[in-house]
Order: C-alpha cells, then structure tokens, then sequence
C-alpha cells in the first residue's frame, strides 16, 4: 500500500469532556501516515488545554483568536491540509482503528471513486450505541437516494481525493452557523465524481446536547437539506443553484416554500403536508410542480 499523506480536519469548540477521545482515535490509526489540523475556536471551556498537552509532531495547532464558527473554522484548514487524501474527525466523536486504512484502500483500488465515506455508529455523551446507519454503498444507488431526500452520508465519515477540492471548492459560506455544508459540498461532488459508501461502520457519531448541530438557533437549519436537494435538482435540470450564483433573495424564497412545509408537517393538515412530500419524491413532477409554485418569481 502506497504511502501518500492524508490530511485530517478537526475543528473544536467547547468539547473537553471528549475531544481526548476523538484524537487518541486517531493517533491509534492503523495508518500512520498523516496530519491532524485542530483549530481550537475560542473555547470557552479546556478544549484547547486538552489539545496543547499533546507534543505528537504529526498534530499541527491552528488555533483561533476570535470565534469562527464550524464552517469557517473548517475551511481555515482546508487551505492549510497537505495531503493528497482529505478526511475529517469531529472534535466529539471518534473513529474506530482502522478506519484510515479502510478508506485510504478503497480509494486505492477504485481510481473512479473520488470520495469514499462509511457507515456510522451514532453514539450517547456516554458512548452508549444508539443506532446504526445503512447507508446506500454504491454511486447509483446514492445518487438515487439523494434526489429522493435521504440521508446518504456522514460529512465528518467522508475521505476525499484532493483534486475534489481543488474542483469543487470548499464549503460555502451561505450555511455558516446553519449547517448542512457537507452535504452542499457532497452534492458538487456528486456533479463531477463518482462516489461510495463502505458498508463498514467505522466512525462513532456523537449526540451532544452541547454540539454546534444541535444548538443552531438560525430556523434554515432545520430546512438546510432540502435546500441543498433542490438546488442540485435545479443543476441537474440545467438550472441556476441560486446559492451558488448568490441570488440570495430566491434562495429566501425556497428557504421560506421549505418553512412553511414545515409548519404543515407540525400541524393537523395531514392531507396538504403527505401532496406534498410525494411530489416533491418524483423529480420530474416534483420539479414541474416547483417551477409552477414559483413562476411569479423573476430570478
């Protein structure tokens, strides 16, 4: 196995109960060739003591002076990663031993598949297992899962060949504090590359009362993946993805359509929200119907 440098990116904040665990996880890899890029966020608790007690030379410090916020935190090291591989390692959870070599050996031995991820063990704040996932392992069947709203990845489980970044960007700063960057950025990749999932669960997912994704208070966060779903959809159909062109006012537009579905969903009328989420299932009704619903708009 050849023995190319793999970059990984942990961005932290707020998470000294177990940011020790995340990166003992990955200084136990199997594979040993790699760099871990922490940016410490301005940590209000001793996330960033925790960090500075560790002196392995390959952990590289980029800590910050003001607080960046997940995604800019994020794309901090995303400038500064120098392997030919880019993976990540959330500052709260941690991965099983082996899941560097995994993942690094798939890529390896499928040259079409650009960015592999696995299955996750979604954990307790006590490392109790709370459920596992089965995502979809093949490039057809992601891609079919993904148009019809599923959950198709984990960001954080996610292994990257460089030239993904080098094509595609890195996250983009309209889901700042909102979240659902990774899965903006998976669905550019999703444009230009062939994907997979291994069926191995080798990345344990923390719930975290206290985590970045949990405590968003901006509402888009709870529409944010429908979002990005229909701006791919709009692409595949030769359609501008207002995000990506910054028409943020049609962007608004969508975000409050998905707001409002929300709404139905919490209440009684059953029959409205089920219309609904069934045309939105098929993509060619769904974006006809979609088109109709906001022809009165001028992009």
């Amino acid at each position: 196995m050849s023995e190319q440098l793999i970059s990984i990116l942990m961005p932290a904040y707020n998470c000294e109960k177990f940011v020790k665990q995340a990166i003992d996880s990955v200084l136990d890899q199997s594979y040993s060739n790699f760099e871990l890029l922490i940016a410490d966020d301005c940590s209000t608790d001793q996330t960033k003591k925790v960090i500075d007690s560790y002196s392995d030379q390959r952990i590289k410090k980029f800590h910050n002076q003001v607080n960046l916020g997940y995604l800019k935190a994020s794309n901090k090291l995303f400038k500064e990663c120098k392997g030919e591989y880019i993976t990540f390692q959330d500052a709260d959870d941690f991965a099983d031993k082996s899941r560097l070599e995994k993942l690094k050996t798939f890529l390896d031995e499928n040259h079409e598949i650009a960015c592999v991820g696995s299955n996750i063990i979604k954990v307790d704040p006590e490392n109790r297992e709370i459920y596992r996932t089965e995502y979809p392992l093949t490039d057809d069947a992601i891609r079919a899962a993904f148009l019809n709203y599923r959950i198709v990845m984990t960001g954080s489980a996610l292994m990257l060949r460089r030239e993904v970044i080098e094509k595609c960007g890195i996250y983009n700063e309209y889901f700042d504090r909102i979240g659902s960057e990774d899965t903006y950025l998976y669905s550019f990749i999703l444009d230009q590359f062939k994907v997979a999932n291994l069926i191995d669960r080798l990345y344990y997912y923390r719930s975290n009362p206290n985590s970045i994704g949990v405590t968003h208070t901006n509402p888009k966060a709870a529409i944010g993946h429908g979002l990005v779903i229909l701006m791919y959809k709009r692409r595949i159909n030769g359609l501008v993805d207002f995000i990506q062109t910054r028409k943020w006012k049609m962007v608004d537009k969508y975000a409050e359509f998905l707001l409002s579905i929300n709404l139905v969903k919490s209440s009684r009328m059953k029959a409205l929200f089920s219309f609904i989420v069934n045309f939105m299932k098929f993509p060619i009704v769904g974006f006809q119907m979609t088109r109709m619903f906001f022809s009165n708009f001028k992009a």
